[in-house]
């Protein structure tokens, strides 16, 4: 099992589905009262993707990778349309000396907050600034999102950018529709299913 930093294509047609999910324990008691416990500290992403209507050669593009992938087996980059992007994330303070922090996005509701380990961010698509300005002696690494550089101690460390998903066939079958064809042969018609993994 390995994991490929190619993403996946991105152009998805509508009526592809894009969400996540936790796992959650619920038990009630006889009061009628809940015990409520969390089996995962994080989001899975699931994903159900159709890529209907792009040209000939996205169709051969998906049904490579699927190939490639040997099916479930391996991993790749996928573009979560619904989140990709991180705008002025924190990321700590500075020590005055070299330092390697892991990007991070916060999502927070009222008094609750929680935090997402940013593991595929994109190439050319991210910024770290120090107390708001960008530092161009930051070196992120791409396959891991983790960030090695030397702030004034105290300054203040954010980023903005992309990121991507690290995701995984959900299926070892790739469908055809015999109601869809062109000159080349059948045309990928069917939902290809993805899910999440961790890395």
């Amino acid at each position: 099992m390995a994991f490929n930093e190619s993403r996946l294509l991105d152009k998805v047609a509508y009526g592809s589905d894009f969400g996540y999910e936790y796992r959650t324990r619920v038990k009630s008691l006889r009061s009628g009262h809940e015990r409520r416990n969390a089996d995962w500290a994080r989001a899975r992403g699931r994903y159900r993707v159709l890529y209907k209507n792009v040209q000939e050669v996205d169709h051969a593009l998906v049904i490579a990778a699927h190939h490639a992938c040997m099916g479930m087996l391996d991993g790749f980059r996928l573009k979560d349309w619904t989140d990709f992007t991180a705008t002025d994330e924190p990321l700590g303070t500075g020590t005055g000396v070299a330092q390697v922090v892991q990007l991070i996005k916060t999502y927070t509701f009222g008094s609750l907050t929680t935090t997402r380990d940013i593991y595929k961010p994109v190439a050319g698509e991210v910024t770290v600034l120090v107390d708001g300005v960008p530092d161009p002696g930051a070196v992120v690494d791409t396959a891991t999102g983790i960030v090695t550089l030397t702030a004034t101690n105290g300054a203040v460390i954010t980023w903005s950018g992309e990121f991507d998903t690290p995701v995984r066939f959900d299926s070892d079958q790739l469908s055809f529709s015999s109601n869809s064809r062109n000159a080349a042969g059948l045309i990928l018609n069917a939902d290809v299913p993805l899910v999440e993994i961790r890395v």
